[in-house]
């Protein structure tokens, strides 16, 4: 049933278009807004940590449009911005991206302008399977307990690792039971504007703390399954600002990766391909 509700909830920005064309009955799809809602609420978190993540969404949702005046509704894009750091991988080994990239089409979560240029990536088999045996059991998945590194110079500004990992519940559902959608993260301030965020890691598994100067390719973590997820995997995200919910999203350029077997010396990537670090600097 949340599943359907959650699907509901996208109606909500057909209410952008009753606006425009200022059409009261369209308008009335804003209140589709308010089936995201029905997520928020979980009985794996207390009464406290409930309204945390309602705070929590409710600032993302804010964000929405702070990070338009914030950038004088132009948000970055891969043709105006010009990255300030390239950035390498946050893993070892060949993973697989399976959500994000830099246009509306491929892109993690387009309308929420932080996560408007976020991967996800996991790790598959020759089956495309991202676990071997029973589901539910978090140390089935390939990805999972796998080191996370730093992708590039930086000093960490944020680093939680208390959060217990989410259960693995019905297929294509969630039951966070953190107060915050990252779970257990670290953000890295890398330049003046751009910090990168990787989340959903392993509880009780960061290898540094907040003030910690950090080195590309540098083990700062492991691979886990807290926040809002329902599998394992690595959340990675780099943007203009250290705020989670109202910073816009920077499209990330990549040095020296090898994408689906070809050596790419820098470059964009998008979801649907293999992708892993031809070294490291």
């Amino acid at each position: 049933m949340l599943k359907v509700i959650s699907k509901l909830q996208w109606l909500f920005w057909i209410g952008f278009i009753g606006v425009f064309l200022d059409n009261p009955y369209l308008t009335l799809f804003f209140l589709f807004g308010l089936c995201g809602f029905a997520s928020v609420f979980s009985p794996a978190r207390s009464d406290i940590s409930n309204l945390i993540f309602l705070g929590q969404n409710l600032w993302m949702l804010a964000g929405i449009l702070i990070a338009h005046i914030r950038h004088g509704f132009h948000l970055p894009d891969k043709n105006s911005y010009k990255p300030q750091v390239h950035y390498s991988l946050p893993f070892n080994g060949k993973w697989f991206v399976v959500n994000g990239g830099i246009d509306r089409e491929s892109s993690h979560s387009w309308f929420l302008p932080s996560q408007r240029y976020a991967y996800d990536f996991f790790i598959k088999n020759s089956e495309d399977a991202t676990f071997a045996g029973e589901r539910k059991q978090l140390e089935n998945y390939f990805c999972y307990a796998k080191d996370v590194l730093a992708p590039a110079d930086g000093v960490v500004i944020s680093a939680v690792s208390h959060f217990p990992n989410t259960p693995i519940v019905a297929e294509g559902e969630v039951d966070c039971a953190a107060s915050d959608v990252r779970g257990n993260h670290i953000v890295i301030r890398h330049s003046k504007h751009e910090c990168s965020v990787i989340a959903h890691l392993l509880p009780n598994s960061l290898c540094v703390q907040k003030g910690d100067r950090v080195s590309r390719g540098q083990v700062i973590a492991k691979c886990g399954n807290s926040g809002n997820t329902s599998e394992p995997h690595i959340h990675f995200q780099i943007q203009y600002g250290k705020s989670f919910e109202i910073s816009a999203g920077l499209p990330i350029l990549f040095t020296r990766i090898v994408v689906d077997g070809a050596k790419m010396p820098e470059g964009f990537i998008t979801k649907g391909h293999y992708v892993e670090n031809d070294s490291l600097i």
